[in-house]
């Protein structure tokens, strides 16, 4: 194992809260679901001002805002901690199947069809724009999201924004709906806190190599198995673990029998703005040692997951009965797709999608493998929690027996990927 630090602009909030006191002059505590991570940052004693909503929170809400108040008073949006609505896509699973070369079992589609795929972590639409709220002048933000609150609590997202210096706090659509009460009563004003510790520090990529036969010169290009290694809980992210158990498996067995290298990487910074550290792709391109032995990826994020929702928004959130469905993403080989589709049913993985590249990437940590042109197959999973931190982290939500099974399937799929002759057809 080798490490190889590299530049990480760390922000960690440490407080959080948000007091109102209405138009009467009582104050209230509203609970607070989520910080939006590196949003920005108070002092100890937060920031204070009116609180102004602006529904939507597009530029025209801030301009009808700014322009006239009640009675066609002036609004001015200087000094303001503005309330803006964070809407969720209401989405089916069929976004997967729409993007998917094959689906396995076929039947799933149906399944797909009718399943809510509403996801916070997709960020669709794009979460409310803290530049144009700092742009008008207001000195935090509050976003009201149409989660319950069991699934709004703890959800860290955007996940990989870069720093806007503006506080934000997210609540669930219950404290939301309270705290307009409170606003409909007439003018009140709020106390945002946000305290977070802010610094240049360092964080390590990790590698470690199991030899195949013969010298290295000699044998074909290795195979790259990757993950990353930060997360807000037992899903996000548990590639490691099955990457460590992969290691472990096919280090029984002596090298001549591997006739290619396995490097297995751990990133560090997936849940980092592009801006705050140095990503995977740029890394490897900065690491053509690395590289140039490359001929294949395979990563492995968010596994033996469990489904749970809030029925689009519209019940209480719960356990829906089923697993999660998995998309084993393949980009730059047909080879690979077809190696991918094969190993699929042969292992009877269900509820699956062999999906294509989208928006030049591959659904997480393999996007980075796949913009180097390398042959890429990425297994994943995206449920409702995914970025969530709760208590347990959420081990509840995470099925053992399919944790095994998706690792075992990764197994087989890398033992056929060495497997392959040399200078796969991409």
């Amino acid at each position: 194992m080798t490490r190889h630090p590299t530049r990480l602009a760390q922000w960690l909030a440490q407080r959080w809260s948000l007091q109102v006191t209405d138009a009467g002059g009582t104050a209230w505590t509203v609970p607070v679901a989520s910080y939006r991570p590196r949003s920005g940052e108070t002092g100890p004693a937060g920031v204070t001002g009116p609180v102004v909503d602006l529904g939507p929170g597009d530029e025209a809400a801030y301009q009808a805002a700014a322009g006239a108040g009640a009675g066609g008073a002036a609004a001015p949006l200087t000094g303001a901690v503005v309330v803006v609505d964070a809407p969720i896509a209401r989405l089916h699973a069929s976004v997967l199947t729409d993007l998917a070369y094959a689906v396995h079992p076929p039947t799933a589609r149906a399944e797909f069809a009718q399943e809510d795929y509403s996801r916070v972590w997709l960020g669709v639409p794009p979460a409310p724009d803290l530049a144009t709220a700092r742009s008008h002048g207001a000195v935090a933000m509050i976003e009201i999201s149409d989660q319950s609150p069991a699934l709004a609590a703890g959800q860290y997202t955007p996940h990989q924004q870069e720093h806007a210096g503006l506080p934000a706090l997210r609540l669930d659509r219950e404290s939301g709906a309270r705290l307009r009460a409170l606003l409909a009563r007439g003018p009140a004003r709020a106390t945002l806190v946000l305290t977070a510790d802010r610094r240049e520090t360092t964080v390590d990529y990790l590698l470690a190599r199991l030899p195949g036969a013969g010298p290295p010169g000699a044998r074909a290009g290795a195979v790259l198995v990757a993950t990353h290694t930060d997360g807000q809980n037992a899903v996000e992210e548990n590639g490691g673990p099955a990457l460590c158990a992969l290691a472990e498996y096919f280090s029984r067995f002596p090298a001549s029998t591997r006739s290619r290298d396995l490097l297995f990487m751990f990133s560090p910074n997936h849940m980092t703005a592009d801006g705050a550290t140095v990503k995977p792709d740029a890394w490897l391109r900065a690491h053509p040692e690395i590289t140039a032995g490359v001929e294949m990826a395979l990563v492995a994020e968010h596994l033996g997951t469990l489904g749970w929702d809030d029925q689009g928004g519209t019940g209480p959130y719960r356990a829906t009965g089923r697993t999660e469905p998995v998309a084993v993403a393949v980009g730059n080989s047909d080879t690979l797709r077809t190696l991918a589709d094969d190993e699929v049913r042969t292992s009877r993985l269900t509820r699956a999608g062999i999906q294509k590249p989208f928006q030049n990437g591959l659904y997480g940590e393999g996007t980075f493998a796949y913009r180097l042109g390398i042959p890429t197959i990425a297994m994943i999973t995206g449920p409702a929690y995914l970025l969530q931190v709760a208590p347990g982290g959420n081990l509840d939500k995470l099925d053992r027996a399919l944790l095994h099974r998706h690792t075992v399937f990764l197994a087989r799929l890398l033992h056929r990927m060495m497997e392959l002759p040399g200078d796969i057809p991409r």
